[in-house]
């Protein structure tokens, strides 16, 4: 036997053992729960304080006590020798295209959709698991002890998702599972899951805008644009909205509370016409958002004649700043860029926190381009309950093309 053979046998092997490790039980212990305030708060914060606001339990209390219009919560917790190693929030949800997509229409070869609508017959319903959350940007749902190694620690992710999974039996099958979203370096961290019949698959990118050492207000941000760049938002962003007579300002929680229906309405006008709106919240989320605080949240409106046209809410934590969920007058956004100037409050609200950085999001990939943002590549991991299906996720979802961002420096050199 040649010395390539016998180095393919061994890894074949290798892959074969560590295979056979992961789809065995761990050693560790679980805790599982339906609410956060059900753990042990103290081992949850241990593990959850360095993943920021996002992983803690004021959030997580937040969304549940929000009414969650069409998702529950899970939570579980790992021990090694009584110690926590590892937390988990997750989201249980069902979709179908029809809460993929408000409007179907013509679906492009190769798109995510025209995946969806080949594998999902439209009108059956399909029940997600989401490791994360689905009003995020990032890698939300997951918190470990510095000291597990990645496989350890995905193996007990797994465990923690297909023991719900099962529980859920009761309540009807999970078919999806999902874990979202990673970057290149989670990705990599987490490539125990591939050996789990998890399939890779790559999304639109988010969008990131790095603020600048030197920046510690919004003009800084515009005198490091070139003229063509700031000129432009100058004359087509601020000057119609203030032509209007549209001011902004961030919200009080009275304002917050007394808005919460029509806050409601405009984020729904939105939602809408969106791509993709798995997850709907309720008029109450706005109310326990503001309930944060504003050095947590924050809850930036657009008037117009004491008349409330649209809304951003702004998550702020630490040196990273999400531009969260977003609402607006349909009607009025004919004639006034109130959208563009909603996300340009993003950047005045980061500044004056002390942010390094804002998340835009994964869509309007290029106007987000012209304000200076990055794109990150950002991937999920995705599993059928179905051998069968689970292949053709594998087969179809892993070329599914999706848009890419234009490549745009306003900035100067």
């Amino acid at each position: 036997m040649s010395k390539k053979i016998k180095q393919l046998a061994r890894q074949l092997g290798d892959g074969w053992k560590l295979r056979r490790t992961l789809r065995q039980a761990s050693t560790l212990n679980f805790v599982f729960s339906e609410r956060i305030d059900f753990l042990n708060g103290q081992h949850w914060d241990r593990l959850a304080e360095p993943r920021g606001l996002l992983m803690s339990r004021d959030y997580w209390r937040a969304l549940e006590q929000s009414g969650l219009a069409d998702f529950e919560v899970r939570y579980a917790m790992a021990y090694r020798d009584g110690v926590p190693v590892a937390a988990a929030a997750m989201q249980l949800l069902e979709v179908s295209l029809e809460t993929m997509h408000a409007h179907p229409g013509p679906r492009a070869e190769g798109s995510l959709r025209a995946a969806l609508a080949q594998n999902i017959k439209p009108r059956l319903r399909q029940r997600l698991l989401v490791c994360g959350n689905m009003l995020s940007y990032g890698l939300d749902g997951v918190a470990f002890a510095a000291e597990l190694d990645p496989q350890t620690r995905w193996q007990a992710v797994a465990e923690i998702l297909y023991r719900i999974r099962r529980a859920e039996k009761l309540n009807g099958q999970i078919d999806f599972v999902l874990v979202k979203d990673l970057d290149a370096a989670a990705l990599e961290d987490s490539r125990a899951l591939g050996k789990l019949s998890y399939s890779m698959l790559e999304t639109e990118p988010n969008m990131v805008l790095p603020l600048a050492e030197d920046w510690r207000v919004y003009e800084d941000y515009l005198a490091g644009m070139t003229s063509k760049y700031r000129s432009g938002i100058r004359q087509q962003i601020f000057k119609p909205i203030e032509a209007a007579g549209c001011v902004i300002g961030v919200m009080t929680p009275e304002q917050v509370d007394a808005q919460a229906e029509r806050m409601q309405q405009l984020y729904l006008a939105v939602q809408d016409n969106a791509t993709l709106r798995p997850v709907t919240v309720t008029a109450d989320y706005w109310r326990r958002m503001a309930a944060l605080g504003p050095e947590r949240a924050e809850l930036r409106g657009l008037w117009r004649d004491g008349e409330l046209l649209g809304f951003l809410l702004v998550l702020k934590d630490g040196a990273e700043v999400t531009a969260a969920q977003i609402g607006f007058d349909r009607a009025a956004a004919k004639a006034l860029p109130l959208y563009l100037r909603l996300l340009h409050t993003a950047i005045e609200s980061a500044l004056a926190a002390g942010g390094r950085r804002v998340i835009f999001g994964r869509t309007a990939l290029e106007p987000k381009a012209r304000m200076g943002c990055q794109p990150l590549p950002t991937t999920l991991w995705i599993r059928h309950r179905q051998p069968v299906l689970n292949s053709l996720i594998r087969n179809r979802f892993g070329i599914v093309h999706h848009d890419e961002a234009p490549a745009i420096n306003p900035f100067k050199k």
